[in-house]
């Protein structure tokens, strides 16, 4: 017998009502010349010059839902046909409508990304009355299943037929269907978008970033091909795509030495960060003001009435901060050797996503012609949210926050070729656990709330009907559950609570990697990314028996370990990346 090892593996989830069908299929292929087969665990192993397919055999609708659950497959092949005569107490299409059975529950996967792409399914069908058939293959095309296979003997289980052709022959054309498209296609990217939140939304980002690197080879979240960063985000993706890794980021917010980034005091109530200009701005506005108003009381008319003050004086209240004091951090981030400030110069391919304050428009710094714009001014200009941070002037126009126009910029990396797309989205309203939290609250914290549900609700709205047009990319989403999105809504721009957002993003991105890591494993086995939680696990250990935690707790042995190695892509290795071939695609809505 062949060795299994020695082929690439291709797992299949085999679904057929009928347990003789099963058998007899399995028969079918074993007589392919070609091919060798044998049993294996959970059904026939069949090995095909490189390829071996792994047949997972299941009879029942339920079963194949909870395998697509639990493992990886490749494909998903719908074995439907039926005999001419069926037997006592079994109508005719029965098994067809099972198939739609499991195709419906497959469909109504309330979690997107755990819902099996319909293109790596392959239906098969047959019987004697042509119209019938073919309205079954319009039902299933329309399902969007990848492939529909028609056995044209149409009695291939009566023995009494004697013009059938070799029952292999399908078998084989089945096989060679199935090598085609389990066959990962070449050239696909990989990327990781992360978005805003403020001071805490980027805490969460450390601590999920340091979990899923955990889970893969050191260094791995460095060597991305595509980085999307909007406001916070904006700020770990520009560490990143500059060699930096997610450890030295931390120790650099928690204050541990030895690392290549300096201690950082993140603190917004600092001078440096007051925006002086936006502050005594208003002073000519209230010198013209105070001269009107000197005019009407003098021609016997109140200067102000309550209504002026509100509808009119509005333009009295500026941002108090500017982003200045981030750039400066991060443009001498950047000077450090093997990085650069320059997006043309960067070995890895950037992008940051701010908001034309004027023409209320999305820019993506990194493309032309806003690629000669510094890497910190972009970053600058991206987190620059109103009303606490003024506008970015840069070459005549004013820019404010990405996260204005857009929640993420996973359709821009799916655009831009990206296949496996890692996303973070810090910016999720906290869900109270009774009636009426919220109307007790101020202003501020439902202003804040209000947004985040708007920014969550565009970025649902869109990755669903996104990853149902594009099922041939792969996107995993990371979000806080509730009770670390509690402390994130504090306040955003709070620099203190770092240590438990790191905590809380740590055990929750480990939970849902648990939960996707079945598919996971594979997607990442795609692109050459070890998978294995053996790592995060014993820091999920450390981290669930402390209640206060340190730096230290977030490494397995309490032993810190910053991965310093910086390898710089080479520019010619970049613009290789960046001329690579890829399929056209339809343009699709934004987040």
């Amino acid at each position: 017998m062949p060795d299994v090892t020695a082929h690439s593996v291709k797992r299949v989830l085999y679904y057929s009502a009928r347990r003789a069908l099963a058998a007899e299929f399995s028969s079918a292929m074993g007589e392919v010349a070609e091919c060798r087969s044998r049993r294996g665990a959970a059904g026939p192993v069949v090995c095909c010059g490189p390829i071996a397919f792994e047949f997972v055999v299941r009879h029942d609708v339920g079963s194949a839902l909870e395998a697509l659950h639990q493992q990886f497959f490749n494909l998903v092949l719908l074995d439907l046909r039926e005999p001419v005569r069926p037997g006592r107490g079994r109508r005719a299409g029965a098994d067809f409508e099972r198939g739609l059975e499991l195709l419906d529950a497959m469909d109504r996967e309330p979690d997107i990304e755990r819902r099996y792409a319909f293109h790596k399914i392959v239906a098969l069908v047959s019987g004697d009355v042509a119209p019938e058939v073919d309205a079954r293959i319009a039902t299933l095309g329309s399902r969007g299943v990848g492939r529909v296979m028609r056995d044209m003997a149409v009695c291939h289980l009566n023995p009494d037929c004697h013009h059938l052709p070799p029952r292999h022959a399908f078998a084989r054309h089945v096989l060679e269907e199935m090598a085609q498209m389990a066959q990962h296609r070449p050239g696909g990217k990989t990327a990781l978008c992360l978005s805003g939140g403020g001071l805490t939304g980027l805490y969460f980002e450390l601590g999920a970033l340091k979990c899923f690197e955990d889970c893969c080879a050191p260094g791995a979240l460095r060597e991305m091909d595509l980085y999307f960063g909007i406001s916070g985000g904006a700020v770990v993706a520009g560490m990143l795509a500059n060699g930096f890794g997610v450890s030295e980021f931390m120790a650099g917010i928690a204050g541990h030495r030895g690392g290549r980034i300096p201690p950082l005091d993140l603190n917004l109530l600092d001078a440096a960060h007051l925006d002086v200009h936006g502050i005594t701005a208003p002073l000519r506005q209230l010198l013209t003001i105070a001269g009107n108003g000197l005019v009407g009381l003098l021609r016997g008319r109140l200067p102000f009435s309550l209504e002026s003050l509100v509808f009119e004086y509005g333009d009295l209240v500026h941002a108090p901060f500017n982003t200045d004091g981030f750039e400066s951090l991060l443009r001498r981030a950047f000077r450090a050797p093997g990085c650069s400030n320059d997006f043309r110069r960067l070995g890895r391919r950037l992008y940051i996503g701010a908001t034309d304050q004027d023409r209320k428009e999305h820019v993506l710094f990194g493309d032309p012609p806003h690629d000669r714009v510094p890497i910190s001014r972009a970053i600058q200009a991206s987190m620059s949210l109103n009303p606490v941070f003024a506008p970015t002037r840069i070459r005549g126009r004013y820019y404010s926050d990405g996260a204005v126009t857009r929640t993420s910029n996973f359709v821009e990396a799916i655009h831009k070729g990206a296949d496996l797309i890692l996303t973070l989205d810090p910016l999720v309203p906290w869900v109270p656990g009774r009636a009426g939290a919220s109307r007790e609250r101020g202003i501020f914290y439902n202003a804040d709330q209000d947004i985040r549900t708007v920014s969550y609700t565009r970025f649902d709205t869109t990755r669903n009907w996104v990853l149902r047009r594009h099922p041939e990319v792969s996107l995993y989403t990371f979000l806080p559950a509730n009770n670390v999105r509690r402390l994130l809504s504090v306040n955003p721009m709070d620099h203190r609570p770092f240590l438990r957002v790191w905590k809380g993003a740590y055990l929750g991105t480990l939970k849902r990697i648990h939960a996707l890591g079945y598919r996971m494993r594979g997607d990442l086995a795609f692109h050459g990314m070890p998978f294995d939680t053996t790592r995060a696990d014993a820091v999920a250990e450390r981290l669930r028996a402390t209640s206060e935690p340190r730096f230290e707790d977030f490494f397995p042995d309490g032993h810190v370990e910053l991965d310093r190695r910086q390898k710089p892509r080479e520019p010619e290795r970049a613009a290789r990346l960046a001329a690579r071939p890829r399929p056209r695609r339809a343009r699709v809505a934004a987040a």
